[in-house]
């Protein structure tokens, strides 16, 4: 009896990646008997379907199953930048347009933001409750720098912001001293240590928006000095003063330029063919006598003499078709991807409102709307009740409905109310508040998406025999930073490649302060004796030098190149982050030795 009691004590303690460790005839049972493993697992329990369902007995059949995983993981990619394309980045975009953000000030604010709070909440999730989130942290910022930073660089070299990028790299290793420093200061870390990290992103907006002020009042101060200098006498010196306040007001006006400057200078026109043509490729630039403006796409169609539910049926059936008019000029690659992608498509569709100003009435369709009005909230809360309560029935999750099932009393009014106030060929003046609807469930969707990539990155890993501190180093990192990675490529081919570098390196601040503070405030465990060893990880200082190198070598080529970027520098940072991952590989190989001290124990 008292055999039983603690071996049921030890499966309690027991890490659910320790299934690994034993014969495949026991993994089953202690799949299902090891607490952790409930937690650690997102929607799926993937131990007890690899080892109960399919019941796995030999290396050949787990490692077909490996290549089943894989393809679910590209699913979830592909997913992923489907939602970062369609929803997340044109809504961002309208975010910065209406809080008339500059370019840079939107990338380290709304896009990092929208970029690393999937990191943060995953570092709250119990399968990081016990992982060396240091490591995952330093990994995953340096993979943004040099991955993110490294493409944006390579497809759309610019000058960058030299004031701003010098600022936000030295901010960044401040984070990862402080970060260094609260691990481990008396091998613990505290609540008010946690407190103080967190608030240093705080600052940081602080001073970015001080600063964008201070910017903003010397423009206005040049602006009053030329027209003082215009008044006087004409003089050579005169001219020459002028001329030089002109240019240096030229190059301010340029770090200051807003969102919707840059949108609607570089943002695509529509063209009047009998139909109006959607696909970008086939539109024309705008030229300076045909500026962009929003109100021309959201009343293209509109016409006071039409009936307020014309084609209302065509076109809630044309907006659910996953297939795009791209099909026809697509390739047989393209044309893959977009069969692959049309079952998510149809799905996002169905719940998720779209809203874009690239698109005829902002991406309006009335009765899809109104719907979405109901099924949005419904998806969302019960999503969230899932993950809360993380209840499984035969390896799945349970999906409750407890509190979405109240939604619908407020939802459904709602929605009737809208339909009946609202036309088909124009989106009525609240169109804006479906913002609300499209970035919660874009996020909360993206959000699972990652959390499914990094539980079946570390399966996979572990299946493959590696060590949970090499599979934190490379893998985890890599897969939270494919989020990222796409966002910030998509902004940069739009033309927004100012706005995407800067989130490049705010987000990894965000990272290493919020997503590193909060998690360590509410973890109890991350404020025991010795907690460093575990925060920190195996690999830690791996990490951690190779974060600092390309800090300091992105200070030292950004000077050197007088802020321009090119694609020599974009080449560089894939080759830094390539040695990165080859030297931890070499070390979990036991080739080279980790660049962490090896470890002292007391005498006993």
């Amino acid at each position: 009896m008292n055999e039983t009691i603690s071996l049921k004590e030890s499966y309690k303690s027991m890490n659910c990646f320790s299934v690994m460790e034993v014969d495949f005839q026991h993994r089953c049972d202690l799949s299902m008997a090891v607490r952790n493993c409930k937690y650690i697992m997102n929607f799926f329990n993937y131990f007890e379907i690899l080892y109960c369902n399919f019941d796995i007995r030999s290396i050949v059949k787990e490692r077909l199953m490996m290549g089943f995983f894989i393809i679910i993981m590209i699913l979830l990619m592909i997913m992923i930048v489907h939602l970062v394309d369609k929803y997340i980045s044109p809504v961002l975009k309208i975010l910065s347009i209406k809080l008339h953000l500059s370019e840079y000030l939107a990338g380290v604010t709304l896009l990092s933001l929208g970029n690393s709070l999937s990191d943060l909440i995953v570092n709250l999730m119990p399968i990081r409750g016990h992982a060396p989130i240091f490591t995952i942290t330093i990994s995953n910022a340096l993979a943004v720098i040099l991955l993110s930073g490294g493409m944006i660089c390579f497809l759309r070299p610019f000058h960058i912001n030299g004031y701003c990028a010098i600022r936000d790299l030295l901010f960044l290793l401040l984070g990862a001293e402080m970060l260094i420093y609260i691990v481990f200061s008396e091998t613990v870390t505290t609540k008010g240590e946690s407190i103080i990290l967190s608030l240093l992103y705080v600052i940081f907006v602080l001073v970015m928006f001080l600063d964008h002020k201070l910017l903003q009042r010397t423009i206005q101060g040049l602006y009053k000095q030329v027209e003082k200098l215009e008044q006087l006498p004409y003089a050579p010196h005169t001219e020459e003063a002028i001329r030089r306040k002109l240019i240096k007001l030229r190059k301010l006006e340029e770090e200051c330029k807003l969102v919707e400057d840059n949108y609607r200078s570089t943002e695509w026109t529509w063209r009047r063919s009998g139909q109006v043509a959607l696909n970008r490729k086939f539109l024309a630039k705008i030229s300076d006598e045909e500026q962009f403006d929003e109100k021309i796409s959201r009343n293209a169609l509109y016409n006071p003499e039409n009936p307020k539910n014309m084609f209302l049926i065509e076109e809630f059936l044309r907006e659910l078709i996953p297939i795009p008019l791209e099909w026809k000029f697509s390739g047989w690659c393209r044309r893959i991807y977009l069969i692959i992608l049309a079952p998510m498509a149809l799905f996002c569709a169905i719940f998720i409102p779209c809203l874009d100003y690239r698109q005829v009435k902002h991406g309006w369709s009335k009765l899809l709307n109104c719907t979405q009005i109901i099924t949005n909230p419904v998806l969302c809360v019960a999503l969230i009740e899932t993950m809360i309560e993380n209840e499984y029935t035969k390896r799945v999750p349970t999906i409750p409905f407890t509190y979405a099932k109240w939604t619908l009393c407020f939802t459904i009014p709602l929605a009737i109310a809208v339909f009946f106030m609202s036309r088909t060929d124009k989106p009525p003046p609240f169109h804006l508040m479906f913002i609300v609807l499209s970035l919660t469930a874009s996020l909360l969707l993206l959000i699972i998406c990652s959390t499914e990539l990094e539980v079946l990155f570390c399966i996979i890993g572990l299946v493959f025999h590696r060590t949970e501190d090499f599979v934190a180093a490379c893998i985890r990192s890599f897969a939270g930073a494919i989020g990222d990675v796409i966002l910030n490529i998509d902004l940069a081919m739009e033309g927004y490649e100012k706005m995407a570098f800067a989130a490049s390196l705010a987000a990894p601040l965000f990272s290493i302060t919020m997503s590193m503070g909060v998690p360590c405030f509410f973890n109890v465990d991350a404020q025991e004796e010795y907690s460093h060893t575990w925060i920190y990880g195996e690999y830690g200082a791996n990490a951690y030098v190779f974060f600092v190198l390309a800090i300091i070598s992105t200070l030292w080529w950004t000077s050197i190149l007088n802020f321009d970027a090119r694609r020599s520098m974009g080449v560089y940072s894939f080759i830094l982050f390539m040695l990165f991952f080859l030297y931890t590989t070499l070390a979990e190989w036991n080739l080279v030795h980790q660049l962490s001290g090896d470890p002292d124990f007391l005498p006993i």
